[in-house]
């Protein structure tokens, strides 16, 4: 919780208007006490974070300033948001994270997202990755989304729908594929 309010008071916070650190604030307590008191086998629809980190130069911009993750294993998209959260060490990222399909639509409806790391597999009635690229390539055909299945055929099956790469659960190779398309969050 103090590393949170370190970071607002360094600047790639502080800018913010007093609701949205407000906000900002509120989940992160809320965050903190489902982490004491809440049961491991709960498992939230949805997450959200606000990565800050320190103020890029004058003139340059992330590339990625919001992400979806769309994993339902919990373990998984714990080590996709411990990478995220060492690489974009440069501006300020926000970072949403989806265990269900409902709430991957809810978030992308509702947020500018710029880059969707999509599992193939939901474990979801609703619906699985392939139904979610064709709808977010529908609605915002510009979108970069990246495959992320263990299964060769799921990630072959994502990239047919549109999907530019497949990172196999592999958070190294999304540290990677980091490097070289958004290299501004990592270097400044």
């Amino acid at each position: 919780m103090g590393e949170k309010t370190d970071l607002m008071k360094k600047g790639g916070c502080a800018k913010r208007r007093p609701s949205e650190r407000t906000a900002l604030f509120i989940l992160g307590v809320v965050g903190w006490f489902k982490d004491i008191v809440g049961s491991t086998q709960c498992l939230p629809h949805g997450q959200a974070f606000q990565l800050c980190g320190r103020e890029l130069p004058h003139g340059k911009a992330l590339r990625y300033p919001s992400i979806l993750l769309v994993e339902d294993s919990p373990g998984i998209a714990a080590g996709f948001i411990e990478t995220i959260r060492n690489y974009y060490v440069f501006g300020t990222v926000q970072l949403l994270v989806a265990h269900t399909y409902e709430s991957a639509v809810t978030f992308f409806e509702n947020e500018d997202v710029s880059l969707v790391i999509m599992d193939a597999d939901l474990d979801d009635e609703d619906g699985d990755g392939a139904a979610l690229i064709l709808k977010f390539l529908g609605e915002r055909p510009e979108i970069t989304i990246l495959a992320n299945s263990s299964s060769r055929i799921s990630s072959l099956k994502l990239t047919g729908f549109g999907a530019r790469e497949s990172l196999g659960k592999s958070p190294e190779k999304l540290k990677n594929w980091l490097l070289l398309h958004d290299p501004t969050g990592q270097t400044g």
